[in-house]
């Protein structure tokens, strides 16, 4: 049983990240599947808050990145 979401960081595909609830046992696959449709969609409220402050910290590091590797030459003569 999974109970995720993903996202772009940006507006390319570059930067893709997935946030997940997943299950390891018998018994909490058993939870997580008997549980009504609003105590799921109170989970993946609570994931999609956590991956907001997650993509919050990770899309300055992204930008800085992707600024320093179209800056950088890689001695090929570029």
């Amino acid at each position: 049983m999974v109970i995720g979401c993903e996202r772009y960081l940006d507006d390319t595909s570059r930067y893709h990240v997935g946030l997940a609830l997943t299950t390891r046992t018998l018994e909490m696959h058993g939870l997580l599947t008997g549980v009504p449709p609003e105590t799921r969609e109170r989970i993946t409220e609570v994931l999609v808050r956590a991956l907001d402050d997650i993509q919050a910290i990770l899309t300055p590091v992204a930008a800085t990145t992707l600024a320093t590797a179209e800056t950088s030459s890689f001695g090929c003569g570029t």
